[in-house]
């Protein structure tokens, strides 16, 4: 079997192409991300409406990028006619009649290139910025039509989770497809990881702690009440002039700061509430307040601080909830997952904890904490191996904004 997958969730463009093996392996084939970072680095934040222009823009050429280090991009031969060909068209037309630049890319090429060798096409639906999901989600359905495939709708913040079972290989590796080789494909194993696990999801868009009795099964025990992690290191790192995204910029600067000395304090919000929800709007104006004080000479020099204090800040609370969470629910595994995954400071924390109360603990590599098509993919390959069959039918496919896992 072989999946494409397409994430459009928030502002990275991303198609990948997964080969499932009959020993229960896997090799991913290609896993093209476009960022749109530049795009909004100007607004300090992701602008939904430039998000959806963009992926508008970009789905066809990582599509056939994707396709090419894929090995299943073919030109059609000259005699070819697609069957009901104008009925589709139509359809085809009605699908994309909000995105008209996309229909505009979308005809020419699939009269040009043969149906690809795949089997089931997957594609996110929710969370996320809703314009932005609606592109990727009518694309998918754009091609289910043309091509006669079923398509699966996922969850997110499911794939986040699921990144765990990736193994650190190349985001981009050029493996042949079907027919060819088998020892020229990397084939990889989903990481055998122990349940139950108590999963951390940290993003720009989510902070949540979820429990999980098996791969499917899950159960919220908290999140954020207000702004997500990756969202308040963006909010701190506007106020400081540093840029956007933020989180990278502000664990950057805090590396030259060794917190224990400094008198920099701010608090760590809900820290020892009896629950397992997260508040970081408190931490966010209590920064703003601090800046507030300091002339233009002051905030040069104290940036880096307030850089390492607010990161240290987020983390103790984080890793805190984390760790009471594993013990309560008696967790086998910790796995940390989201785009503020990528943090090497909340990385080594966490893993510090969880070795001290002999605790499983997994960490995607890099390039599959951010958003990434691979992710989406690998989610689709686990559910056809854990769930009874099903027919997936993309007329019946809707975005949901909010969806949550349960």
């Amino acid at each position: 079997m072989i999946i494409l997958a397409i994430e459009t969730s928030c502002d990275e463009t991303s198609i990948a192409v997964l080969q499932a093996e009959k020993d229960g392996g896997f090799s991913i084939l290609s896993n093209i991300v476009s960022s749109q970072v530049a795009i909004h680095a100007p607004y300090g934040g992701v602008v939904p409406m430039l998000a959806k222009r963009e992926h508008q823009r970009n789905l066809l050429p990582v599509l056939k990028q994707a396709l090419e280090e894929s090995r299943l991009l073919k030109v059609q031969s000259s005699n070819f006619k697609v069957k009901n060909g104008k009925a589709k068209f139509k359809i085809l037309e009605e699908l994309l009649n909000r995105e008209e630049t996309l229909f505009k890319k979308l005809t020419p090429f699939l009269k040009k290139y043969e149906k690809p060798d795949i089997d089931l096409i997957a594609v996110t639906n929710g969370p996320g910025l809703e314009p932005a999901l609606w592109v990727g989600v009518n694309f998918a359905k754009a091609l289910a039509l043309s091509w006669d495939l079923p398509v699966m709708p996922i969850n997110h913040v499911e794939a986040h989770i699921t990144a765990n079972w990736l193994e650190p290989i190349g985001a981009n590796s050029k493996s042949p497809a079907r027919g060819e080789a088998r020892q020229k494909r990397q084939i990889t194993k989903p990481k055998q990881i122990e349940f139950p696990i108590l999963s951390l999801i940290v993003s720009g868009g989510h902070t949540q702690l979820v429990l999980m009795r098996d791969f499917g099964q899950y159960k919220i025990l908290g999140e954020t009440r207000d702004d997500a992690a990756g969202e308040a290191f963006d909010k701190l790192a506007k106020m400081l002039n540093l840029g956007y995204p933020g989180g990278p910029i502000v664990a950057k600067l805090a590396q030259s700061i060794d917190v224990r000395h400094q008198q920099i304090k701010f608090p760590r919000p809900m820290l020892n509430s009896k629950d397992y929800d997260f508040s970081f709007s408190g931490l966010k104006t209590a920064a703003l307040y601090f800046i507030k004080t300091l002339s233009p000479a002051q905030l040069k020099k104290l940036t880096p601080a307030i850089c390492a204090e607010f990161q240290q800040a987020a983390i103790d609370v984080l890793v805190s909830k984390t760790i009471r969470a594993a013990k309560e629910y008696n967790a086998k595994t910790v796995l940390l997952s989201g785009g503020v995954a990528s943090n090497d400071l909340l990385r080594k924390t966490l893993s510090l904890a969880t070795e001290h109360l002999s605790l499983n603990f997994s960490v995607p590599p890099k390039n599959f904490c951010t958003d990434n098509a691979a992710m989406i993919a690998l989610t689709t390959y686990l559910k056809t191996q854990n769930l009874k069959p099903k027919t997936y039918n993309w007329q019946k496919i809707q975005v949901n904004a909010n969806s949550r896992i349960s």
